[in-house]
Formats: C-alpha cells, structure tokens, sequence
C-alpha cells in the first residue's frame, strides 16, 4: 500500500478504507502483473483502479566472438578467443553452445559457425562468426638486377633463389624462361625467371642485365706542399690503375708543369694516362710553395704548492721544420718565480733557429697554499625498510694529515627508510690546517618490486616429451634467484595432439610478491630431414669434395650425414665456370629431402689489400701499416708482403692526405689501395644538459642529468664546475644554472641551462548542474570526475561534504564535493540539483445519481504505486494507467487547475532565485 492513496470531497482522506482485491505479482518471475484497488466513501460510491507491474530481467548476456582467417591445412580451434558474460551470472563461458559450423580447413572458402548461451533468466543470444579459409601463398623469387663489362662472364643463376612458406627453399627448382643477354654488345637485356611450389602456385621475375663498356683509367694524385727552395718528387704517390690494364702508373705522362719552387705561390701540374682501349685520363694537382716557418715553443703553465720546487726547463722543447730538435738552444729571458709566496708569476723562453727566425713564449706559473681534505662518498640506491648506515664507505683524506675519516661530521640527514624517495646526507670535515670541505650525496629508497618470470615459447612434436618447468627461470631483486619456487597453475598440454596449448607459472617473493606468466607449447606433426650444404665457390685448379662441409640431420633420427647420397654432380673443377651438385637424403619415417649447391669455379684472383680512411688529432703520432692487411685466395695472409709507395701525411698541419699501399702474390698479381689521412686540429669538451622544470617545493640537484665529454679524455663529469646558481626551489620563476668544464689540452666550454619552478595546481572537479523528475533516482557521483596535473585522475578520492537532494519532494537542492591531492591542496564544486513538480492527474466530472444535487469540490484522484521498489536486477515499472473517483457535483476540476497554477508559479519563482 506504500504511495497509494485516496480523497473524497465529503470524507477527506479515506487512504485508510482502500482494498486489494486483485494481485498476482510474482516478483521472482520476469512478466507482467497487475494489482486492483477499491475503496468505498460513506455515501457507498465505490472506485476501482487497476495498475499494471511488470517485472524485468537484467541485461541478456554477451558472446565475445571475433572473425578468423587461417590457412588451407591449418588448425581451427572453434572455441579460441571465445567467451560469455552476464551481468546477473557472471563468467557463461563454459556454457556455449555451438549451434552451427560449416568449416572446412581442407577447402579454402568461407564458412561461420554460430554460438548461442543462456543465462538464468532464460534470455538466449546467438553470435555467428565468419571462418575464412585462404590458399598456400605464391613462392617468393629474389634476383637483382645485374651489370656486366662488355665482353665479360655472366652467371645467371649466382645471387638467385626461391623459398615458399611451406616448401621451404626452392632455389634448385627455378627454371629461365626467357633469356636475350648478348655479353659481346653493349646494351640493356632481360632475364626471365619461375618456379612452381608444390601447391601448383607459380611465380615468375624478370630481372634487366646491363652490359656496358670497358670505363676509363683513374690517377691517384695528392695536392703536395713544399717549402720555397725545397726538393719535389713530382712522380712521388702518383699512380695509375685500369680496370682491364691493371697497374699503369710507368705509362703517366706530366702533360702540364708551371712549378718554381724558388718563389713562395700556387701551381699545378697536370698528368696523362691512357690504356688499350685508347680511354685517356687526365688529372691536375696542386703545389704550393709556402715560406721558412719559425721554430715552436712547447712549454705549458704550471701549478705547484708553496715551498715546492721549481724548474724552468723541465718538460719545456723547442723544434724546427728545417733544424728539427732544437731543444738545447732554448733560453730563459724572463723569471720572476718565487716558490716561497702563494702568487702568479711568468718565465718568458726565446729559441732562434739557423735561418734566423726567433720564437718566444711566456708561460703562467702559480704558486698555491696547502690543498683541502678530499671526502669519499658516493651515491646510495637502496630498497624500501632496509638498514642505512650513513657512515658506512664514506672515507676523508688530506694531503698533509692523511687518514681523516674518524674527523667526519654528518650535518644534514633527511633519509626515512620506510618511505620510497630521494634523499641527501650531507658530510663535513676539517683538516690541521683548517681547511673545511663539505660533500652532499644522494640517498635513493626504491619500492620494493616483484620477482620476474622470464620463458619463451616452446616447440614439439607429436610424441616427444614436455617437462612444463624446462626453460623457465625467476629471479627477484631481494631473493635472487628463485627458480625453484617456481610453480605450474594449469597446463592444458596433450603430447599425442599436435595443437597449441597454454601453460601459466607463479611464483611468489620473500615479501610476498606474486608474478604470473603464460607460454604456449606448439605441438607439431613429423618433419622432414634437412640438408645443411651452402653454395661453394672457388679457384680453377683447386680440389673440389663434394660431401665437405655437407651434413643432414632430422628432428627424430638426428644426424643423418652419412645417408647422404649424391644424385647429380657436373663439376669441373680445372674450368671456370657455374656448376650444380644435387643430394637426396631419406629418414626412417621415409620422408625425403634433395637439395641442389651450386659451385663456382673462378679465374685467379689478386690479392686483396684491406685498409680504412683515418681520422685523427693533430701532432698524434702515426703508423702507416697499423690495422692494413692484405689476403689472397691462394697464398693466404700477405700482410707482412704489403709495400708503402706514397705517403704525403704531415701529423702537425690539419689537412688531407694519403697513404697508397702495394702487395705482390705468388701469381705475379699486384693490388694497390690507396686510403685518405685526415689530420684534425684538436677539440673543445662537450656538456650534455636540458633545460628542467619542477614543482615549487622540490628538491633541486643542479648536477642531475649534466655530463661532460671530450673526445682525447673521454668522461669528464667529475670535473664540471658550477660557475652560477640562482635557482630558489622554494619561489616559482624562472632561473638559470651555468656549467664550466676544462679539458687535459686547456680547451674550455661553459653551458647554461634554465630552471623553472613552477606553481603548485589545486585538482579540478568536473561535475553539471542537473534536473530530475519528480520521484527519479538520483546517484549523486554519476558523471563526476576529478583530475590533478601531477596526480592524474582522483575521481576515487572525491568525497561528497554536503547533499540534500530529497527526488520525491519538488524544489532546489544543492550537493557539494571535495577532493584532496597528493600535495595536500583541496578542491570544493558545488552544483545545483532541481526535482519538478508531481504529475497531476486530470478529473472527469460523474454525472449525478439522484434529482437532488449538492456542490462538492473534486475529489483529487487515487495516486498508485507498487508496494515494493524494484531491485537493480529485476526493475518494477507501474503503467500509467489512472481512473478517477466519481464526482456528485456539477464542477470541472477547478481545485485542480488552482493547484496546477499555483505550483507552476511556484516553480518559476525558483528557477528567479536560481538565475
């Protein structure tokens, strides 16, 4: 009887004589029910209302199904990737049904299968998927396009093979079909290739063959420098090479020749080559003559200690280009040094050499006090709730006091063990001369990590056996490693189907970490044995064995080299020329395998001269033969053979230069290669940094993410300085940081980088104003979400301060919510929740029962509801369906209307006050 009422004009509220008569609801049961009401006012007039309950089931359930495409021959699991759900009975998978499924992985086509569940509520779905089946793939031909000098040979088949995904390699079985190469004329040609796999799929290739002409002889020849008045060797590392000809560096002529090495300037000479083929090269170099250099002063600035010893001539030389070492001729002209005051002093040094020129260099000398004491300490990553020793591997020394670690003094210590984070300790120590040197480290506390699973897939055949823990490892970054803890969850693998399975391991942590993991296991049917043998190349003359370096071997009988049999072999090995040498091999499943070599038979060759470009730092010294090595095919390792006939290089002067190298084999065969020297001048360090950005209130380490390198030092981070530092992490702006580092040769590089602290952002709650009907749920957190910049999304956290939202009383309420960051900073959102007025139910005047007739107000109409709200699985809804009680007078609903209006009025007021 909960929400039903009824009035009468005459009695009031006679809520109190309603009736049931009729009710057959079942809520147990999904259908449609109704319930009738009577009541009775004094005057005996009786009303009746019957209202329809219709109990609903949840939600059907959800087949999980996606489409498949598979292989002629392949495997089709029908019920891989398939599951149920319903929201009432949760997981429905083992409850599939399959209602249909045509497919048939012999034929390819496509075909579906269909599968029906139901759940407790007796709701049925179906989901048909489509199973496509696709034919064996083409065979795959690779040939590249080939280029040939006039004249030359050419083998079509070198380079060229076919592999097909299931008959594996099917070089031996390509075929040429069309073939017009004509090596004797220059032009472009095609060569036509196929091959068939066993599914009947055939492929073919065209590749083009250019023949093209005999190409010109090359010089090698360097620009040269000589000094005014020096000697020239014109001929000196000029060379000359022919692809046909060979060596034709004796056939160079000078076409051309305007040097006068008397006179300081830029000239050239040009030279001429030509081979058999009447091809002419020509190529001109250029010569300067540059004038007498003065000699050079090696002496560097120098620090030492107060009181110490100083030598103005140690570690100080002098050399000329002409007069070579000139050490001994050096003079000190200037020397204010005095070891016995802390200061900055110079010495001056003066060299002439024999043509007069004079050099002079000053050099910084700097007289220091007594060092600071050297704290050792080093940075700490440790785990979370482990022991900390703030003392333990911090050492201090001191030049003159030596061991001073008991001297130490810990004056700043922000570590918390328990608490994931970073943190610094800061030590401190003076030494007998009161020097004071401070260090800060850093103190990294990581979470604690779960242990690590590591496997891989593994692959059988039918029949073999499968150990499940084979091939699986666990290791923690606490316990070490754990394998033996490891432990089988499912394993679903059947060894006498070929199929694929899934295997899932745990394993579980000294601190109660768990880690799952799943590996498939491919069961397979029985292979065929496989030939090992690769394509074999070599000179005309040479012993050829077909069976070396041949072996077979089959996954059930092992290694099966020695049934082996050749079926085919055309080889010569005294001409050159292509050949082909065909094996066949049967296991005891008598599954056999043949595989055709092909075997090359080559002319003599030259020797072969191995060397690479260098690039180098000025006044390095230089080995011309170091990494150079010749080989030859037939005399094996020829670099102790190997001749240097040019060599320009000058180590102190920048520049680019060359080095031309000459090897001779038994044959007669000479090879020259000739590699360019590039001499640098020497390079600046390099710091490595970003501008970085941060909450106010953060710890700054201005040293974190800098790093220096210098390409002669290499690592050079310890020895960065920090010449400026305003950042303040406690006041948002922007600041900057400034970086110096030096290198081992005095290069210096400074880098600044920007800091910016920024402000810390409250959350932002995203939630709408709303309007309900009257008597409509309302779920205040439906559609409110919180986000913070750092935190990310904190709807979990929103918690709801005030709500007085009341759905079944018209008017204006109001919820409000808070939500807290990780920083502390709280956010408060109110919205404005507005419920409408009840419906009203229009009344129909009754015509009157007797001659005599009383004025009456309208009763106002019975108001049914159900009896019990609905649950969220089996929702009530009450039909609209309303009879109104009989009027005795002659009125039409006045009190009605007046109601109607006045709460339209009421309504607008509100909506006012809200705008």
């Amino acid at each position: 009887m909960a929400d039903v009422s009824a009035t009468d004009y005459e009695d009031g509220d006679v809520s109190s004589k309603i009736q049931v008569t009729e009710n057959n609801v079942d809520t147990s049961k999904v259908g449609t029910y109704h319930v009738t009401y009577s009541v009775t006012d004094n005057d005996d007039n009786t009303t009746t209302k019957t209202i329809t309950v219709t109990v609903t089931g949840g939600p059907a359930p959800v087949i999980t199904a996606t489409d498949t495409m598979l292989k002629k021959g392949g495997i089709f699991d029908v019920m891989a990737g398939v599951s149920a759900t319903s929201q009432e009975d949760g997981n429905l998978t083992s409850q599939i049904t399959i209602t249909a499924n045509d497919v048939d992985t012999s034929k390819v086509g496509t075909y579906h299968v269909t599968y029906s569940v139901t759940d407790s509520d007796d709701n049925v779905v179906t989901k048909t998927v489509t199973v496509t089946v696709t034919s064996n793939d083409a065979p795959v031909i690779s040939a590249a396009n080939k280029t040939v000098k006039k004249g030359g040979t050419l083998d079509l088949e070198a380079g060229v093979n076919a592999t097909d995904t299931e008959d594996g390699n099917l070089t031996s079985q390509i075929t040429i079909t069309a073939n017009d190469v004509d090596t004797s004329k220059v032009g472009t040609y095609h060569v036509t290739y196929s091959v068939t796999d066993s599914d009947g799929n055939t492929t073919t290739k065209t590749i083009t063959v250019t023949v093209t002409s005999n190409d010109a002889p090359v010089i090698s020849a360097a620009n040269k420098t000589v000094k005014k008045g020096g000697t020239l060797d014109l001929e000196a590392g000029v060379s000359a090479t022919d692809t046909e000809d060979g060596n034709l560096t004796s056939r160079i002529t000078i076409t051309a020749n305007d040097v006068d090495t008397s006179k300081v300037g830029t000239y050239h000479v040009t030279y001429s080559v030509t081979d058999s083929d009447g091809n002419t090269t020509t190529k001109t170099i250029t010569v300067t003559v540059t004038s007498n250099d003065a000699p050079v002063i090696s002496a560097t600035d120098q620090t030492l200690k107060k009181g110490g010893t100083f030598s103005p001539y140690a570690d100080v030389t002098a050399s000329d280009t002409e007069d070579g070492d000139m050490t001994l001729a050096v003079e000190v002209t200037a020397n204010d040094v005095d070891t016995t005051q802390v200061g900055t002093y110079h010495v001056t040094y003066s060299v002439t050499d024999s043509d007069g020129n004079t050099t002079t260099k000053t050099i910084t000398v700097t007289v220091t006090s007594n060092d600071a004491p050297v704290i050792q300490a080093s940075n700490i990553t440790m785990r979370v709730n482990k022991a900390f020793d703030v003392n333990n591997a911090v050492t201090a020394s001191d030049t003159e006091d030596g061991d001073i670690t008991s001297k130490i003094q810990v004056t700043a210590n922000d570590v918390n063990v328990d608490k994931a984070g970073v943190y610094h300790v800061t030590y401190s120590v003076t030494d007998s001369d009161n020097n004071t040197t401070t260090k800060t480290i850093t103190v990294t506390v990581l979470t604690d990590d779960a242990p690590i699973l590591t496997t891989n897939d593994v692959y059988l055949k039918v029949g073999d056996t499968f150990e499940p823990l084979a091939g699986i490892t666990a290791n923690d970054t606490e316990d070490g490693n754990i394998t033996d803890k490891i432990k089988v969850e499912s394993n679903t693998v059947d060894m006498t189907q070929a199929g694929t399975y899934a295997v899932s391991y745990s394993v579980t942590d000294s601190d109660g970490n768990k880690t799952t993991i799943q590996r498939h296991v491919y069961v397979r049917t029985n292979d065929k044995p496989v030939i090992h043998a690769i394509d074999q190349t070599f000179k005309a003359g040479r012993t050829f064995d077909p069976m070396a370096s041949m072996s077979a071997s089959d996954t059930e009988d092992g290694d099966v080299t020695g049934d082996v049999t050749i079926t085919a072999n055309d080889v010569d090995a005294t001409q050159a020329g292509t050949y082909h040498v065909t094996y066949s091999v049967k296991d005891s499943d008598n599954n056999v395998t043949t595989k055709t070599i092909t075997v090359t038979v080559l002319t003599n060759e030259k020797p072969v001269i191995t060397a690479s470009d260098i690039t180098q730092k000025a006044h390095r010294s230089l080995d011309p033969l170091a990494g150079v090595s010749a080989e030859d095919l037939e005399d094996g390792d020829l670099t102790s053979n190997i001749q240097v006939v040019a060599n320009d290089v000058n180590i102190d002067v920048p520049g680019e230069y060359h080095i031309t190298y000459s090897v001779l084999d038994t044959d007669g065969n000479t090879t020259e290669k000739t590699i360019t020297v590039t001499i640098l001048s020497n390079d600046k360090p390099v710091i490595t940094g970003h501008d970085t950005s941060f909450k106010a209130g953060r710890t700054f380490d201005p040293m974190a993410g800098i790093t220096a390198s210098d390409t002669e030092d290499g690592d050079v981070t310890s020895a960065i300085q920090i010449l400026a530092n305003d950042v303040n992490p406690d006041v948002p702006g922007v600041y900057h940081v400034t970086y110096s580092i030096t290198d081992s040769d005095g290069n210096t590089t400074e880098a600044t980088y920007t800091v910016t602290v920024l402000t810390n952002e409250k959350p932002v709650i995203h939630a709408s104003d709303q309007t309900l009907a009257y008597g409509q749920a309302f779920d205040p957190m439906a559609g409110v979400n919180a986000t913070d910049l750092e935190d990310g999304d904190l709807t979990g956290k929103i918690t709801i301060v005030s709500n007085d939202v009341n759905p079944e009383q018209a008017g204006i309420y109001h919820v409000t919510y808070s939500v807290i960051d990780s920083d502390g900073n709280e956010t408060q959102f109110t919205i404005t929740v507005i419920v409408g007025a009840q419906p009203i139910v229009p009344v129909t005047p009754v015509a009157p029962t007797n001659s005599i007739v009383k004025p009456v107000t309208p009763v106002q109409p019975i108001v049914v509801m159900p009896t019990a709200k609905p649950t969220p699985e089996k929702e009530i809804e009450p039909a609209q369906i309303a009879k109104e009680l009989p009027n005795t007078g002659d009125t039409s609903g006045i009190s009605t209307t007046l109601f109607g209006g006045l709460f339209v009025a009421l309504g607008a007021w509100f909506l006012r006050r809200k705008k």
